[in-house]
């Protein structure tokens, strides 16, 4: 799950035109943790994938379906 929510947060982080820095100054949280979380380097909290989301305004299903699964 870490790998699918970080590659997610990813793409849609640089969708978006965020920097890692932007991300986590809108997400109450630290450059270096959504490093962490998009390198699958930590498992993320619900509270940090829901903060995530609201930054990027997505819903918080958006960050944890699989690309296969959001095909279907």
């Amino acid at each position: 799950m870490a790998t699918t929510v970080g590659r997610n947060i990813r793409r849609i982080r640089k969708r978006s035109g965020y920097s890692q820095a932007r991300l986590a100054a809108l997400a109450r949280t630290s450059q270096s943790w959504i490093s962490r979380l998009e390198t699958a380097d930590e498992n993320p909290t619900i509270g940090s994938v829901t903060r995530i989301a609201q930054a990027l305004r997505v819903e918080v299903v958006d960050l944890l379906q699989d690309a296969t699964e959001r095909a279907a």
